[in-house]
Parts: C-alpha cells; sequence; structure tokens
C-alpha cells in the first residue's frame, strides 16, 4: 500500500503530464522549430557509435516525428516507436508513417507506430535496444522517475540518447527580461555536469554529457519569438501568472530589437547538451537485493575453468 506522501507525489506527477500533454497540444498547430529539427539531426550523427544493429528503438516524446525519419533511416529493420503524450501531436506523428494503398489493405503495419502514451508510463512497456528522446527532458517537472522508468523501457545494454537545453540557452532574452524588469524569465535549464550524475543515480552506466552552443539569428525580435513559441510554454518558478499587456509585449521586443548586431538581425544562443549512457546488465544492489539478467548467469556459467556445482562441507 502506497504511503500518504507517494499517492500525493503520484497525483501532483499525474496533472503534471496532463498539464504538459495540454500544452503540447498546442505545438500541433505550429511547424516543428529549426533549433529542435537540428537538435536531432546532430544527435542522429552520433547513432553509429553503437556496433550493434537495433531491433526495437524507441523515441520519448516524440513531437512531430522528425526524430522517427532519422531513427528509421539509422536502423531500416527495425521495429520503430514514438511514444507522445499529446494526442494531437501524436496524430500528427503518426500521419508521416501511414500506410496507403495495398499496404494498408492487406494490413501491413508500418515499420514506424506511434502511441499518445508517455514514454514513463510503466503500461507501455518498450524493452527497446535504443531510447532516443530529444528536447523532451525538459519537459520534466521531476526527471529522477523520468530517468528510471527510461532506463526501464530499455534492454540489458541498450542506449540511451537524448538532448536538452543547458543554462546559457537564451541567456540575451534573460538578460533583456532582467534590464527591462519584465515579469516573466525564460526558465533556467540544468548544467550538463548535474545531468550525469542523475543518470547515474538513475541506474545508467558509462554516462557522457557534452553541449555545444548554436547561436541563431532573426530579422527581427518578433519572428524570433514567434518561432520561440513552438518549443512550447513549459510552467516553471520565473514565469509570472497571469497575461502580458499588449504595451509590456511592445517593451519586450522593442528592448530586445536594440540588442541586434551591425547586420540588423536578432541573435539567440541555445547551449545544445547531448546524452548518451546504457542500461547495465547487471543492475545496482538495492536494500540488499541485486538483479542479473539470466542470460548472463547461463553465459557465466557456460566459461571455461568454472566448477559445474558447488558443495558445501
Amino acid at each position: 500500500m502506497d504511503r500518504p506522501d507517494q499517492f500525493l507525489a503520484a497525483q501532483q506527477q499525474a496533472r503534471w503530464l496532463a498539464a504538459a500533454a495540454c500544452a503540447r497540444d498546442r505545438l500541433a498547430r505550429l511547424p516543428a522549430p529549426f533549433i529542435w529539427q537540428e537538435a536531432a539531426r546532430r544527435m542522429a550523427e552520433r547513432l553509429p557509435l553503437l556496433r550493434a544493429q537495433a531491433r526495437r528503438v524507441l523515441d520519448a516524446g516524440c513531437a512531430w516525428g522528425d526524430g522517427l525519419d532519422l531513427l528509421h533511416k539509422q536502423y531500416p529493420e527495425a521495429q520503430i516507436l514514438g511514444y507522445e503524450p499529446s494526442p494531437l501531436l501524436a496524430q500528427t506523428a503518426a500521419k508521416r508513417f501511414a500506410r496507403s494503398g495495398w499496404a494498408r489493405w492487406f494490413g501491413r503495419q508500418s515499420a514506424v507506430q506511434v502511441q499518445a502514451v508517455d514514454a514513463a508510463d510503466p503500461e507501455y512497456p518498450a524493452q527497446a535496444d535504443v531510447l532516443w528522446s530529444n528536447l523532451y527532458l525538459d519537459w520534466q517537472r521531476d526527471r529522477a522517475p523520468v530517468l528510471a522508468a527510461w532506463r526501464r523501457q530499455l534492454q540489458p545494454e541498450g542506449a540511451l540518447f537524448f538532448t536538452a537545453f543547458g543554462p546559457d540557452t537564451l541567456k540575451e532574452l534573460a538578460e533583456v527580461c532582467r534590464v527591462i524588469g519584465y515579469g516573466s524569465q525564460p526558465m533556467t535549464f540544468t548544467d550538463l555536469h548535474d545531468l550525469g550524475d542523475e543518470l547515474v543515480q538513475a541506474g545508467f552506466a558509462d554516462p557522457v554529457v557534452d553541449m555545444e552552443l548554436v547561436r541563431m539569428t532573426w530579422p527581427c525580435a518578433q519572428a524570433a519569438l514567434v518561432e520561440l513559441r513552438a518549443l512550447g510554454a513549459v510552467p516553471h518558478a520565473a514565469h509570472a501568472p497571469g497575461l502580458r499587456t499588449p504595451r509590456a509585449w511592445r517593451r519586450l521586443t522593442d528592448a530586445l530589437d536594440a540588442t541586434a548586431g551591425a547586420d540588423g538581425r536578432v541573435t539567440l544562443t541555445f547551449e545544445l547538451v547531448y546524452g548518451h549512457a546504457f542500461r547495465p546488465r547487471t543492475e545496482r544492489a538495492h536494500a540488499g537485493q541485486a538483479t542479473f539478467d539470466v542470460e548472463q548467469l547461463r553465459n557465466t556459467a557456460r566459461q571455461p575453468g568454472l566448477p559445474k556445482s558447488l558443495h558445501r562441507d
């Protein structure tokens, strides 16, 4: 039986997931932002580091489905699963891979499947060889249970690949908001070293986390903020409640336009954090108990030089 604090935490997490799904529903009406696509493309360049060909791949938070395309190109023989908590975004992604013509009439299933569920939901076990997640971790209220769920979604020795935003993301916008005293601030993102520690605490092995800065320019502040809108609005502590007035909005755009360079374009920085890790074949001990993969025990028993049986005198 769950303790009251566990029950309350589960309720809070459920409400957060519902709010996040509702917020992501609004993204279905917008095109995928360039930085989201670029982060996926750059992460896909790291997939060949895995020597083994995956048979089952999960995209956690697949959004518009661009990542599913990249995964299908890298693993053409694999079953690709896309989990997206927003029903509207899941529908948008699924349309990209809908079967047509004879394939649909004969009931042939597409190699890419999309479901409107969250990847942390234990009712939808993926047992994937690769779990991929592009800029979805920042949508989480508490990353610890999500990372633990992702580890469970992987097969032993399965690989996790993810991207997230780092603390230097939108630093120019944050400075403008601070100077003019704007009611809301861009959210604070997690440092890559903290993400590495969280991977270890979640039970992942051999975590590697690195980053790079990507600077994008727009002809004006209005164009920049419109594209940022497509990244979604995640509730956070620095986000002021209520609506902004048109006057406050003009004050923000004018201040951001004033930061334009000699070419007249507004520049914003994105710190892209890349992480990958593995689910170990042997799980860490908890409360004096450790979990071993059955096949690992069989292989150990077959090693030459080991006794076939043990006897106690």
